[in-house]
């Protein structure tokens, strides 16, 4: 979309209640016509934005125009004030020079949005600030295109996340302006930051939206899960910047919208793959960026973005190595030969035995090797899923090749070659003496052959697991790339994974499918969500999804309403536990979410449901979020 500005519908009305879709201007008082408006692209505050053109040496260039309307402002005071305060960001920002910081090229106030040669014949004034603009896409559209599969998707977020981390530390230090004043951003959010088709990420559309805040009859407008806490309250500093990059990175990360209190964000952040293998202070540093408390937040985000990056890839670096190729002297003999079997009597079939039983034939000679023994090459490690099911992408990395062995040296002396083979005959008696105790154990206890005796007691002696444990590898193409270390609860599908306090309901597997709903972005009351379950009927049947909560959550969170988009105006959103009578159920209506907790505790199934009919829009159930 061109601009990448939070969108909103091009149907909505613009300043002074004008369609953007007419033939509309904005300028000074000495250049009324100079921007033609070309439609509403998003807004911050109750200032609009639009894209606009501007004619320079015959062609049209593009341009972004933030619009705030006195005719919003209530009253003329209100106006005023506001102007002042206005003036004052636009031309702070004027000073601010750096890729990665969309550029102002001016601010003026003059007469308010009108159709060409009318400026003159409307009353009231409007406050404008134009802005260059940027080509590419925002960064929760950016993020959508990638699945963090492959080690180059993976080096690009973190590439991203450490440019945002730099200008937002350098407009932080005041080096921006002569005066060595700070500039904060103050509404920080993928929709805010835009990615161009060479990699580089820039912060559009801040400074201003808090200014029209600051009056007592604006509403606070921000993102929800960026803003910090100290947001509600008007306040805006370089710590609320840094709260934020803090959930940018986490979504990046996860894929998934960030939680939308400082406790939520921090065990999110604490129980992703990346963080979670941490020890206690590692999590704790990195979590902290999600304090309650500005002051307990890091200073530097480039600081922060290093530690994330060190502690990731050294925790890789342990995890991910087989243990045949860790920095020790090599043995004369990698792996020892299969164990023996003493004979054993012949025993009836057992029903439950497992195909794999040690024979009861009698065992071989002793194995007595003439040169070292090396171990064969392992066969690929399966490399499970980075992220529990049901609790976010899986990001299934490629197994590396297995690394190659040095081979022994040709000649080799005498002394190691009768020393391997003391070593080998010396293992193979100690087990042959090790199973023979254990048999006549059995037989002393009067063990059962046919319940786990002494064939039982042999196989279990034969090794201590029949699956080697996963080893997670990393991605052979890059040496410092950020691998995911694999996560070690094994958990059922829906189930709720060590440590996990909050799962996402549009990542966990329906028990039939999702029928008639989608997975998707969606935008209510133009607020964007990343992940909802979206249900466009019309006259066909309900949109039903059932999910297993394995009785291991206490509440759902979610937003119910009509998209923005929706051709009709209302539908009826059920939410039903066990097969009872609907939790909660209501009519939700365009422009009118209704943000709700339902108790799921000690429940087994939960039913989302959507009801048809002709009357009915396009309903969608935002950021359903389950919690212990």
């Amino acid at each position: 979309m061109p601009g990448g500005w939070k969108l909103i519908p091009t149907h909505i009305m613009g300043a002074g209640g004008k369609l953007t879709s007419q033939n509309l201007h904005i300028g000074p008082d000495a250049a009324a016509d100079r921007y033609r408006l070309l439609r509403s692209i998003g807004r911050g505050g109750e200032a609009v934005l639009y894209l606009a053109e501007i004619e320079l040496a015959g062609r049209a260039e593009p341009v972004v125009v933030k619009v705030l309307d006195s005719k919003t402002t209530i009253t003329p005071e209100i106006f005023d004030r506001i102007s002042q305060k206005w003036n004052e960001q636009a031309e702070l920002l004027r000073f601010v020079h750096r890729p990665g910081v969309v550029g102002v090229r001016e601010h003026f106030e003059g007469p308010p949005i009108h159709r060409p040669g009318e400026s003159s014949t409307l009353t009231g004034r409007a406050l404008v600030l134009v802005m260059n603009h940027v080509d590419g896409l925002d960064l929760r559209d950016w993020r959508a295109e990638r699945t963090l599969a492959t080690a180059a998707e993976r080096r690009e977020v973190m590439r991203t996340l450490e440019q945002l981390a730099d200008v937002l530390d350098w407009l932080h230090s005041g080096k921006a302006t002569p005066s060595g004043r700070q500039v904060i951003h103050g509404d920080l959010s993928p929709g805010n930051v835009m990615v161009d088709a060479y990699g580089q990420a820039t912060l559009v559309d801040f400074g201003l939206s808090k200014l029209t805040a600051d009056h007592q009859t604006a509403e606070v407008w921000f993102t929800p899960g960026y803003a910090a806490p100290e947001v509600f309250d008007g306040k805006r500093t370089p710590g609320t910047d840094r709260y934020a990059f803090g959930a940018i990175a986490y979504f990046l990360l996860s894929g998934q919208s960030p939680p939308a209190t400082p406790e939520q964000l921090a065990q999110a952040l604490a129980a992703l793959p990346q963080i979670a293998v941490l020890d206690a202070d590692q999590r704790a540093r990195i979590t902290s960026i999600h304090s309650a408390d500005p002051a307990k937040r890091p200073v530097s985000l480039a600081g922060w973005m290093k530690d994330v990056r060190h502690a990731v890839a050294s925790t890789t670096a342990s995890t991910s190595r087989p243990a045949a190729v860790q920095d020790t002297p090599p043995r004369p003999a990698a792996a020892p030969p299969a164990p023996l079997v003493p004979p054993q009597p012949v025993t009836p079939p057992v029903a439950d035995r497992p195909a794999q039983a040690p024979p009861t034939a009698a065992p071989p000679a002793p194995y007595v090797p003439t040169a070292p023994v090396t171990a064969p090459d392992p066969a690929p490690a399966t490399v499970p899923e980075s992220v529990p099911s049901g609790y976010g992408p899986a990001y299934h990395l490629d197994p590396a090749p297995a690394p190659e062995r040095s081979r022994p040296p040709k000649k080799r002396r005498t002394g190691l070659v009768l020393g391997s083979v003391a070593a080998v005959v010396v293992l193979a008696a100690l087990a042959v003496a090790g199973v023979q105790l254990l048999k006549d154990k059995d037989r002393g206890t009067g063990q059962a052959s046919g319940s786990g005796g002494p064939a039982a007691a042999a196989s279990s002696q034969e090794t201590p697991s029949e699956t080697p444990a996963p080893t997670p590898s990393t991605s052979p193409d890059t040496s410092d790339d950020v691998v995911e270390p694999t996560a070690t609860a094994s958990k059922p599908a829906n189930g709720a994974a060590p440590g996990v306090n909050a799962a996402d309901l549009t990542v966990m597997n329906p028990v039939d499918g999702l029928g008639d709903f989608t997975v998707g972005a969606a935008k209510i009351n133009t607020k964007q969500y990343g992940a909802a379950f979206i249900a466009d009927l019309g006259c066909s049947g309900d949109a039903i999804a059932e999910f297993d909560l394995n009785r291991e959550w206490k509440y759902l969170d979610f937003t119910a309403g009509v998209d923005d988009g929706s051709s009709k105006e209302s539908g009826r959103v059920s939410i039903s536990l066990d097969g009872q009578p609907a939790a909660f159920s209501e009519l939700v209506a365009l422009g009118k979410p209704v943000t709700k907790r339902v108790e799921v505790n000690g429940a087994l199934r939960l039913r989302i449901k959507v009801d048809a009919g002709c009357d009915m829009g396009k309903v969608v159930i935002a950021a359903p979020q389950l919690t212990r």
